[in-house]
């Protein structure tokens, strides 16, 4: 007996070796140290040009792959706003000082323009990297033009946290179902939430459901500055930007309620909302001073594990509100950032560079670093619910929210010249916030500007590639 004992013990140790295994990862270190060793490279080096907000994290998985593959990376931080620029800049130059761009999906259309970036489809076909379990409106974000171009990482579509003292506060549930006829909870849509939002709203000093409010509640809380708005407009929009011919939607029925919704918002929200990015909105939502926050998942596990969060064990983490179209609740999740990976034209050795991307990316590395406790990467692959480290990190119901709300998950304009897209729309929602113009004048300048942007850039090949990208599945819309 003791013997069959030790004998199955030993057949545990050996097999456990190859049930952890990774084929995608594996796949991608063998053929590192072959193409080191077939091309003789003394020293080898990659250099990614890096969000700066991974650099307290990155750092160790370039670490782990030169102790697995000998290849040490070179990380040159910059900031994500800056990015862009640069990549374009090496269109220009072609110093081939970087091997990688790290960056958001929607920057690799421009790249891809300018042949800064290349295709990666002959590498994936020969080494065959996983995207299973990852939804449809991000994985097809990968792609430009029907080539893959971008390996993403991360999980950084918007949804909805509300605090679970005050939804579960008994005077304020039966004060909210007296006067809505209604349980206060999640809500389906985006006309809700802001009836929420409203109800909760509360001043300085007032007293409200055995509550004495010794600073001011917000209703709200949400991204309302230049250069986030647009990532959030698409969950007030019911429907595509634009038709099948590129023409913009913006100046129907549709747009303009979708442009008075999304401004009116910032009503129960902080007065200098307009200014605010994530280091003034996660620190604010974590004080308790908001009823409601449509933000990055991360905004959670920053509400659960910042020293100074007055919120934690406080949060209801909820999918993404939607739409009533045609009697039909219709939800998007806008991919308002999330991160991937580009190999750059001019990188001496792009093959290498491409096996450390599919490494990373490789279901076994993207849970580590989803789970890192410095890291910036949301879950994105429906089976990282059944790990136990992201979980922990993150909390079971947001872990399980933020994978039931990838069904949702809907690309930004995956198109080039959508940087200029974008702040025409952020410049003219300010002005409607700031009750400068109307939502109709609005439109209509937004219309002219989209046009001149189409125009620009040439309207013949835009509207084959915004057809290819709907039809793919990645603004879930169709035409």
């Amino acid at each position: 007996m003791r013997r069959l004992l030790c004998a199955a013990v030993g057949l545990l140790i050996a097999a456990a070796p190859q049930a952890l295994a990774d084929p995608v990862a594996d796949r991608a270190i063998a053929a590192a140290k072959d193409y080191v060793k077939s091309n003789n490279l003394k020293e080898p080096k990659l250099t990614i040009l890096l969000s700066s907000l991974y650099n307290n994290s990155f750092p160790d998985f370039a670490k782990k792959w030169e102790e697995l593959t000998g290849v040490k990376m070179e990380l040159v931080p910059l900031g994500y706003t800056d990015i862009p620029a640069k990549i374009m800049q090496e269109g220009v130059a072609k110093t081939g000082v970087y091997d990688i761009f790290n960056d958001f999906p929607y920057t690799a259309p421009d790249a891809a323009g300018a042949k800064v970036i290349i295709p990666l489809d002959n590498y994936a076909a020969k080494y065959k990297p996983d995207f299973a379990g990852i939804a449809d409106g991000l994985k097809y974000q990968q792609y430009h033009d029907g080539k893959l171009y971008i390996m993403v990482n991360d999980g950084d579509h918007l949804l909805l946290v509300l605090r679970k003292d005050l939804v579960e506060n008994p005077q304020a549930r039966a004060e909210y179902h007296a006067k809505f006829n209604k349980e206060v909870g999640c809500p389906d849509t985006v006309e809700e939430w802001a009836q929420q939002a409203a109800f909760f709203q509360t001043k300085e000093g007032d007293t409200r459901w055995g509550i004495k409010f010794e600073k001011p509640l917000y209703g709200a809380l949400g991204y309302r500055s230049i250069n986030f708005s647009y990532r959030h407009f698409p969950v007030y929009m019911k429907g595509l930007l634009f038709d099948k011919d590129m023409k913009p939607r913006i100046t129907t029925p549709d747009g303009i309620a979708a442009i008075r919704a999304f401004a009116a918002s910032v009503e129960h929200m902080p007065k200098d909302i307009q200014g605010w990015g994530t280091p003034q909105i996660y620190p604010f939502w974590a004080s308790g001073q908001a009823y409601s926050a449509m933000s990055f998942p991360s905004i959670v596990g920053f509400g659960e594990g910042n020293p100074n969060s007055v919120i934690r064990g406080k949060q209801i983490t909820c999918i993404i509100p939607g739409n009533m179209i045609d009697g039909k609740l219709v939800r998007r999740a806008p991919q308002a950032a999330g991160t991937g990976y580009m190999v750059s034209a001019y990188s001496k050795h792009p093959e290498l560079a491409y096996l450390f991307v599919q490494w990373f990316t490789s279901p076994s590395v993207s849970d580590e670093a989803v789970a890192h406790p410095r890291g910036f990467w949301d879950p994105y692959r429906v089976d990282q619910i059944n790990n136990p480290k992201i979980v922990s990190r993150f909390g079971a119901e947001m872990v399980k929210t933020t994978l039931e709300n990838t069904k949702y998950a809907a690309s930004l304009l995956m198109l080039e010249g959508n940087y200029e897209y974008f702040k025409i729309l952020d410049n003219n929602l300010a002005d409607v916030m700031n009750k400068n113009i109307t939502p109709e004048e609005a439109a209509r300048r937004i219309e002219t500007g989209w046009n001149k942007v189409t125009n620009d850039v040439g309207r013949e090949n835009q509207i084959k590639i915004w057809r290819k990208g709907v039809e793919s599945g990645i603004y879930l819309d169709k035409f």
